[in-house]
């Protein structure tokens, strides 16, 4: 599910409405939205009409079961942070996995919080005929998105004037005057290598060959493009995407906020297989300002939710679903918000940002794939990690590797690490192991028979598992074979239409979960009425029956007092345990078959060599990495300590945000902001950048000294109250740390 929302100028109606303990459904149904717009929710579209809940209910329990086959495990982060009774608006991020990221926070939203949450999803979406109807009956809010409309535009466009009038732009072959061009529209420019397509908004069409955005384009690729010529024609070739007018879903949204309701919403505004966050759209600032600004007492709380997955396209793979602390809105914000023109812009990007940093500090943002990987094999190469850390450890882990990273990529102590440890996992994929499979055979520890031996167990233990799994694989390979083929031409088809998607992975998932929804099912029935028929055929057409042999009669297994009916109930609950018995087995000799290459690298006499060279060589680059760890670390962070790995608690309120006045333009999209946010040390405790102060005289620096000690102090106040309220949440939370 996603949702992309442009800006829109919204009458604002001040509304008395009680706090949402005290709120009744017939009150919000009088008093808040503004003239013309629906006032009930009989009165609104059917595509906007509230969820079914048994319907709601039913459909998550079959979800429920379909992720439980899909992922190995699922792990929840802070979920206690959900208030119960409030509204809430959920913002995800990043937006993998496209509508299986809704499915997984359903699931946990009712477990942990019992709330059913309306998600956002895309028109275009909802046109789907099996998923439209399960989503709209599951109170999904359906959002037109400009994108989705975009049409190629004719002839190319160019920066005339880079430097002096960077708004204005020219095109040759063009005509800007048609119906497809507005004022609040979009140009889309096409990818420019790993980069997102640029988008901005048209502010004024001028002539037949000229139009001005609204704001300059914000990312070098994209002024490169505009500003280079090919083939004899200036510029580049282009989108254009009509301008959304959105009031029935705001309607829609805040009908649902002012009934206590929960909302769902992934700002990016489109699925994604990239390591880092999109450039967010900014519909979730404004759903919370507008509704903020309709009743301030109303208790609205913005939870920003980090989306971790492990490899989210695969089957049996892990996640980590963390929700971060709520971010507060400004009550300056609001009020500028009310003003509208550049005091709402202000409002809506200064809350934006914070957004940003909240999501930021609940996922693992990188650059590229990478330096994520550099991340990951730097964390498995330090000494302090080498023990086995749960799953939310490990994202913590990555996360502040990754800042630190962020800061330090530049220095040549990094780049030497990083030109290390790059040639370390290259060799690893020439011998075709794993790096926690290094150890496995080591033959110093484990003599050549011994790892011989471990060998045939583990083959032989192969086979019989094999043996187990074929039943299941004999009656369901159609299941696998069907969806493996449609959600490859799923992805191939999402990827061609697609401006952001790099191997169009975040929808491989999706697609596997929803036909096998359907065609398992279907083949259970099929199977039954199978062998219920041959049952019936036997009892009643013994004459025929006597020509086949004795094992295949089915009254040699089945008496005869067995009534059909239940029969046909047995057989079918036979399927689905057959069905998660080869899941089970399959998915324990797919980890025993991933440990026979480093026994069979350790018994060859030309590789194993190369292999304990390697071993010696992870060794010595675990010493590299650890020392520049605990160098680097506490040059940055204070209260870096080596000796632990633990999460950040210096964090206790909410994210703070302020209203500021956004700059017209910006040397870099929002996507790489991430670098310089706010975030946590590597092992310590978070830092939060403020603006400095001008110090012009020994006063100013003994000021600054005495608020960095007081600073100090609270923060150590604030960590014991953080451990003691931890020992209370233990016995009630799971997901405490």
């Amino acid at each position: 599910m996603c949702m992309s929302i442009s800006k829109h100028e919204y009458a604002l109606v001040p509304l008395n409405i009680p706090t949402h303990k005290n709120r009744h459904i017939d009150i919000v149904r009088q008093a808040f939205t503004p003239p013309g717009a629906p006032k009930m929710a009989e009165d609104l579209p059917d595509k906007h009409k509230a969820m079914v809940p048994w319907i709601y209910d039913l459909g998550l329990w079959i979800f429920t079961l379909c992720l439980d086959i899909f992922f190995r495990q699922v792990y929840p982060r802070g979920a206690w942070r959900v208030p119960k009774n409030a509204p809430v608006i959920i913002v995800a991020g990043p937006h993998n996995n496209q509508f299986v990221d809704s499915l997984v926070l359903m699931r946990i939203l009712k477990s942990y919080a019992n709330r059913r949450v309306s998600f956002l999803i895309a028109e275009k979406s909802m046109k789907e005929p099996y998923i439209g109807t399960m989503a709209g009956a599951m109170g999904a809010l359906p959002v037109a998105r400009g994108m989705d409309k975009a049409k190629a535009g004719k002839g190319t466009i160019y920066l005339p004037n880079p430097d002096d009038d960077p708004t204005l732009i020219y095109g040759e072959g063009t005509d800007f005057t048609v119906p497809d061009f507005m004022e609040g529209g979009s140009i889309i420019l096409p990818k420019a290598g790993k980069e997102a397509p640029a988008t901005q908004t048209i502010a004024e069409i001028v002539g037949p060959t000229e139009l001005r955005l609204k704001n300059p384009l914000k990312t070098q690729g994209a002024i490169d493009q505009l500003t280079s010529s090919k083939d004899g024609k200036r510029g580049s070739t282009f989108k254009v995407a009509p301008h959304i007018d959105q009031s029935k879903m705001f309607d829609a949204v805040f009908h649902e906020l002012l009934s206590g309701g929960c909302v769902g919403i992934f700002p990016e505004g489109g699925s994604h297989d990239r390591p880092n966050l999109l450039p967010l759209k900014p519909g979730a600032a404004i759903m919370a300002l507008g509704l903020l600004a309709r009743d301030p007492n109303c208790g609205l709380t913005i939870i920003p939710c980090g989306m971790n997955y492990f490899h989210a396209h695969k089957f049996r793979s892990r996640a980590v679903i963390e929700f971060g602390h709520p971010v507060a809105v400004h009550p300056d914000q609001i009020e500028a918000y009310k003003q509208g023109g550049n005091e709402k812009r202000n409002a809506v990007g200064s809350l934006l940002e914070t957004i940003h940093t909240a999501l930021a500090a609940v996922t693992q943002l990188s650059p590229d794939h990478e330096t994520l990987q550099l991340i990951q094999a730097s964390r498995r190469l330090y000494s302090s990690a080498n023990k086995k850390m749960p799953l939310s450890l490990v994202i913590e882990f990555n996360r502040r590797l990754l800042q630190g990273y962020s800061q330090y990529q530049n220095d040549p102590r990094v780049v030497q690490v990083k030109k290390s440890v790059l040639e370390y996992n290259r060799r690893l994929l020439a011998l075709g192991i794993k790096d926690h499979q290094i150890e496995w055979g080591n033959l110093k520890e484990r003599p050549w028979g011994l790892t011989l031996i471990t060998l045939f167990s583990r083959v032989i233990e192969l086979l019989l598992l094999s043996i187990g799994t074929l039943p299941g694989l004999l009656l369901f390979w159609p299941v696998f074979v069907i969806s493996k083929i449609i959600s490859v031409k799923k992805q191939r088809k999402a990827l061609a239409a697609s401006e952001v998607k790099l191997q169009g992975r975040d929808i491989v998932s999706t697609w596997k979960i929803l036909v096998a929804m359907g065609l398992a099912p279907a083949l259970y029935v099929y199977y039954t009425v199978i062998m219920t028929a041959w049952l019936y055929h036997n009892r009643h057409a013994g004459y025929y029956s006597d020509y086949l042999p004795w094992w295949m009669h089915a009254r040699t297994y089945i008496p005869d007092f067995v009534p059909l009916w239940l029969f046909s109930a047995f057989f079918f609950g036979l399927m689905i345990v057959v069905t998660f018995a080869a899941l089970r087995i399959g998915e324990i000799g797919m980890d025993v078959l991933k440990s026979l290459p480093p026994l069979l690298v350790a018994l060859n006499p030309r590789s194993a060599s190369t292999l304990q060279r390697l071993r010696a060589r992870r060794q010595a680059l675990s010493v590299q990495i650890t020392d520049l760890i605990n160098k680097l670390g506490p040059e940055v962070f204070p209260d870096f300590d080596p000796e632990r790995i633990a999460e950040d608690t210096s964090r206790t309120d909410a994210f703070e945000s302020r209203l500021k006045s956004m700059p017209p333009s910006r040397p870099e999209s929002r996507g790489s902001r991430h670098a310089d946010s706010p975030g946590v040390g590597l092992f310590g405790h978070s830092t939060s950048f403020q603006p400095l102060s001008t110090l012009d005289h020994k006063d100013s620096l003994t000021e600054v000294n005495k608020k960095i000690r007081d600073a100090m102090q609270e923060r150590g106040q604030e960590r014991g109250r953080e451990r003691r309220q931890s020992l209370i949440n233990d016995h009630d939370d799971e997901d405490s740390d």
